[in-house]
C-alpha cells in the first residue's frame, strides 16, 4: 500500500514538473495533455481524484498548473502528517497514564497491609507522573485542535479557481 502511494506521489510530482517545464502555469498558457506529453491516464485521473484536487485546472480541454492550489495541498499534507504524530503521542500518553494509575492503585492497596513510608513515597511519585502525563495530554490536544483549525482554512474547494478563470473576459 505504501509503495503504491509513494509511486503515485512520485508520478504526481513528475507531472507537476512537466507542467513547469512546458510553462503551462496560467490559464493563457494552458496546453492539451498531448502537448504536455502526458499519458492518457492523466485525462482519466483528471476525471477522478486528481481533478477534484484542483492542482491541475482544465480550461477548454487544455490544462495548466495552479501553483497556488499546489502550495495549499502541500501545506495540508504537511499539517496532516504532523497530526498523525500527535495522535501517536496521545495514544502513547494514554497507555502510560493507564499503567501509571494501575501501579498507583496497586501500591495504595499494598500500603494498606504493609504500611511502609517507601511505598508511600513511590505511590506519591506515581501520582506526580500521572499529573504530568495529564498536563501533556491537554497540551497535545490543544496542539491538534489548533492544527486542525488552521488546516481546515487551507483546505478550500478548488471550484473557486475554475470559476475565477471562466469569469475572466
Amino acid at each position: 500500500m505504501f509503495r503504491r502511494r509513494e509511486g503515485m506521489r512520485k508520478w504526481f510530482y513528475e507531472v507537476v514538473e512537466r507542467f513547469r517545464q512546458k510553462g503551462a502555469v496560467s490559464p493563457d498558457k494552458a496546453m492539451t495533455a498531448t502537448e504536455l506529453g502526458l499519458p492518457p491516464r492523466f485525462e482519466e485521473a483528471m476525471k477522478r481524484r486528481l481533478g477534484r484536487l484542483g492542482v491541475f485546472v482544465e480550461v477548454d480541454g487544455k490544462y495548466y498548473l495552479s501553483e497556488e492550489r499546489l502550495k495549499q495541498v502541500e501545506e495540508l499534507r504537511a499539517a496532516r502528517g504532523t497530526g498523525r504524530n500527535s495522535r501517536k503521542k496521545m495514544l502513547t500518553l494514554r497507555i502510560v497514564q493507564i499503567v501509571t494509575i494501575i501501579l498507583f492503585v496497586t501500591l495504595l492497596l499494598v500500603n494498606l497491609y504493609v504500611q511502609s513510608w517507601e511505598i508511600r513515597v513511590i505511590s506519591s511519585l506515581f501520582l506526580v507522573v500521572w499529573l504530568v502525563i495529564s498536563v501533556l495530554q491537554i497540551y497535545y490536544l490543544l496542539r491538534i485542535r489548533k492544527r486542525m483549525s488552521s488546516s481546515s482554512q487551507i483546505d478550500k474547494p478548488h471550484t473557486n479557481v475554475k470559476q475565477e478563470h471562466r469569469n475572466r473576459p
